[in-house]
Formats: C-alpha cells, sequence, structure tokens
C-alpha cells in the first residue's frame, strides 16, 4: 500500500482497536494491567533511568501502581508531555504527591517547567505487529521524539496482547519498539527452534476450525443479544477477520440460548486473540443473564 492507503487503513484500524478496548470489561483490564506490571516490572529491572510512563486514557494499560512503586524506591520517574501538534515529547520529573496540571487533549502533566531526559520511554500501544512496530494515535509524538533521543533512549512498547496484528504497514518514519510487552509475557522474536507439530500442518477444517467467513457469519447474529457497551468488541473481531463482514444490523435475531451458543462456537475459533475476545463477548452475555 502506498502511504494515503496506508493512513487511511490505520484511522480504521485505530477506531476499531480502541472502541474494543474500551469495550472490554473495566474489571478485566485492571488483571490484565496487573499481570501486564509484573512482566514489565522484571525488564525495568534491567533499564536504564530515568524511565518515562504515561498516564492513562481511552483503556490503557493503568500501571500507575508500578509507576508509584518504582518512584518510592527512588527510581527517576518522568511523564511525557505534547506541547504542540507536530513537535516531539519533552518530559518532566513525576513523584507521589506532585502538583499536577491538565496538558494536550486534558491529560494530567506535572505542574512544572523543569524538563528531564529518560533512558527508557514506556510507550502505550494501540496496536503491535511481530516486527515491533507501534500503532499509535496518529500524532506521530513518540516516533519524532525517538528519532531524536536516538540510541540514547530504548523504547518499550506496552499494551494488550489481544491487540496483537499481523503488521502495521510500516513506513520509512515508524521507529521499532526495542521490545513489547503485554499482559501475557514480555515479546522477544529472536531466532528459536520450535517443536514438530504435525497437526498445525492440517487443514483448519479438518481440524474442526471455522474459517473466516464462517466464523463471521456465525457472530452476526449477536448483535441482538450483547450489551450495547460490548458492541465495538464485535466490531473489532470482525475487522479482525480479514474484513469478512462488517457488524449485522441491530434487528438481526439473537440465536437462542446465546451463552450456550458461544460455547459451542468457541472450541471452533483457532485464532488466540480472536477467541479471547469472544470470551469476554460470552461472559459479558452471561452477566446480563443473571
Amino acid at each position: 500500500m502506498n502511504w494515503p492507503e496506508v493512513k487511511a487503513w490505520r484511522k480504521a484500524a485505530r477506531a476499531k482497536l480502541i472502541g474494543a478496548r474500551i469495550a472490554v470489561p473495566p474489571a478485566v483490564r485492571a488483571a490484565w494491567s496487573a499481570d501486564l506490571a509484573a512482566s514489565l516490572r522484571q525488564v525495568l529491572a534491567a533499564a536504564s533511568p530515568p524511565i518515562s510512563f504515561y498516564w492513562p486514557f481511552k483503556g490503557e494499560p493503568d500501571l500507575r501502581p508500578l509507576v508509584r512503586e518504582l518512584s518510592a524506591a527512588g527510581v527517576a520517574v518522568a511523564l511525557p508531555v505534547a506541547l504542540r501538534l507536530g513537535e516531539p515529547l519533552t518530559f518532566r520529573h513525576w513523584q507521589r504527591g506532585a502538583p499536577m496540571e491538565r496538558g494536550l487533549w486534558d491529560i494530567p502533566i506535572p505542574a512544572t517547567t523543569t524538563e528531564i531526559l529518560p533512558r527508557t520511554l514506556i510507550a502505550p500501544i494501540v496496536g503491535f505487529d511481530p516486527a515491533h512496530y507501534r500503532l499509535g494515535y496518529g500524532g506521530g509524538f513518540f516516533d519524532r521524539t525517538l528519532a531524536k533521543l536516538g540510541p540514547a533512549a530504548q523504547a518499550i512498547g506496552v499494551g494488550f496482547s489481544l491487540f496483537a496484528l499481523p503488521t502495521i504497514h510500516p513506513q520509512p518514519h515508524d521507529v521499532a519498539m526495542t521490545r513489547i510487552v503485554t499482559e501475557a509475557a514480555p515479546v522477544d522474536l529472536g531466532d528459536s527452534a520450535s517443536p514438530v507439530c504435525y497437526l498445525d500442518e492440517a487443514d483448519p477444517a479438518y481440524r474442526g476450525f471455522l474459517s473466516d467467513a464462517d466464523l463471521a457469519a456465525a457472530l452476526q447474529p449477536l448483535v441482538a443479544a450483547l450489551p450495547p457497551e460490548r458492541l465495538p468488541l464485535l466490531d473489532f473481531v470482525l475487522w479482525r477477520l480479514a474484513g469478512a463482514g462488517e457488524r449485522a444490523a441491530a434487528e438481526t435475531a439473537a440465536p437462542a440460548a446465546a451463552r450456550d451458543y458461544l460455547s459451542r462456537l468457541l472450541p471452533r475459533i483457532r485464532d488466540d486473540a480472536i477467541h479471547r475476545a469472544v470470551g469476554i463477548l460470552s461472559r459479558s452475555i452471561a452477566s446480563e443473564e443473571k
């Protein structure tokens, strides 16, 4: 794809992923954030301070407990500050009790003009791919910042494993993260040997898995069974199914016993991320039925 096509694709992808992230129940996101913090804590044990974090918004992983813990242990911690669109980020020192003010997009930032230069940047990601490229919010702040800082700083992308993508279609201006950390585990994609798995070479249909088109068709009727706040998660799943279908019209009849319907469907979903997302939808229906 050329750049205008990539730009349009990223805009659509960003909307789908952010909508799905917000649609994940808060209790689930909180549990994922705690698991992510546990993995990140191990990674940061060997990281060079100062360490820049971020203040979460739009359903991002909430790492503030880890930030407080590191700051209390004497690690120099900073928060990024976006002053103007099109410019690199600056960074201000943060510690518990520090006065805060509202910055760009009303994100809290330290109320000081004293800047600090981080050597480790924790970058929130909307989506990511196996080459460690990060899909962000489209402002280019982190790419410009990393280009300015150069090799003196490493960038660690953090996000939820649900939003791993085959590619974000990286462009020359994109800067890959040093590594990606999710709630599942740090993602290191170095050379490694894989065990032989002949079953994995069999046709997916032979193993009982649905094709993307069949799965999309099976999920369409769920729109009438889901709580409205979970519908963006269904949109994300359908989008991930390679455009196999958009969400069906609201008047589509819901399957009888929707939770049982999904319990039969889940074992036939091959993709881990889609399986996880559909599992969340299943639990949402279960909570509505109580």
